[in-house]
């Protein structure tokens, strides 16, 4: 099984917010289910630059952490094509190569709290969670 985690999810794993116990334990059954964590190149940006923002220096334990096997999926040509194609008319660029990312290793399930994400990627066809 392939799961897709957008950045705002894997930075549950290192940020103290409420609900990042129920996201780590989330994140900690599917690694023990034997399930594949991805996240775009983009993600890998994003959860320095939050981090950075929220420290006011970037804390490179903190992104191993978030990042902890977590396989990141470079931003291919072929991710390009697709990002352009997203069907959602008002998804951020960055948010439609996350989806676009997805889509391409074919994730099984597709890990975000954006709702405008969340929408695209069923469009789609794709099972999103939590």
């Amino acid at each position: 099984m392939i799961v897709y985690c957008d950045a705002h999810v894997l930075l549950k794993r290192v940020l103290d917010e409420p609900d990042a116990l129920t996201f780590c334990a989330v994140i900690d059954e599917l690694l023990a289910g034997g399930a594949s964590l991805a996240t775009s190149a983009v993600g890998q940006l994003e959860v320095s630059r939050v981090i950075r923002r929220s420290t006011g220096r970037l804390q490179e334990r903190q992104v191993q952490l978030a990042l902890d096997e977590i396989a990141i999926v470079g931003i291919s040509d072929l991710v390009l094509h697709n990002a352009a194609d997203v069907p959602h008319q008002t998804l951020r660029s960055l948010d439609a190569i996350h989806v676009a990312t997805a889509f391409t290793v074919g994730a099984d399930l597709v890990l975000t709290l954006d709702k405008q994400m969340r929408a695209a990627c069923e469009e789609l066809g794709m099972l999103v969670g939590p």
